[in-house]
């Protein structure tokens, strides 16, 4: 689900959040977990929705698994 709003910016945003959504991104790094335990480690994720947060500027943040979810074409 990649969102028609601004990029997030500015205090709220965490390592938690979708850069995309601002939603919780589930990700266990940022939970202080071993990557190897990431939801996303065995999840096909939408390429466009990767390519949008790697450009987004300030600190790389993972992608909720709604954001990633592959479009059906």
């Amino acid at each position: 689900m990649l969102s028609s709003q601004a990029p997030l910016t500015g205090p709220n945003t965490s390592a938690a959040q979708c850069p995309l959504c601002g939603q919780d991104n589930q990700c266990a790094v940022a939970a202080g977990s071993e990557p190897s335990n990431c939801w996303c480690m065995a999840a096909t994720l939408d390429t466009a929705a990767k390519q949008q947060a790697a450009s987004m500027a300030g600190p790389q943040r993972c992608i909720c698994a709604a954001c990633g979810r592959p479009s059906i074409s």
